[in-house]
């Protein structure tokens, strides 16, 4: 499986936040670190299969799977090769 970053949009800056693979391929969840959590996170993915169509899954609170002392747990509704992988 290839990395798969989440971002941020900051200005004119684009921000790039690692998701952990290992844990996304064994449990079909995104793991993040609490520190690494802030407003405005997503994952770039395509809607349709022809790659045109960019949209922008945030990740916020309300979307919280589950919780731990270090990590929020947020569901990965997409399948890998539907999520951008074009670096900016």
């Amino acid at each position: 499986m290839r990395t798969l970053y989440l971002r941020k949009d900051d200005n004119n800056l684009t921000r790039k936040v690692l998701i952990d693979m290992a844990y996304l391929v064994a449990h079909k969840k995104i793991r993040l670190p609490k520190i690494y959590f802030e407003d405005s996170l997503y994952v770039p993915y395509f809607k349709d299969k022809e790659k045109q169509n960019i949209c922008k899954y945030f990740l916020t609170k309300d979307e919280l799977l589950a919780e731990d002392n270090d990590f929020y747990y947020f569901k990965f509704p997409f399948k890998s090769a539907q999520v951008e992988d074009a670096a900016v």
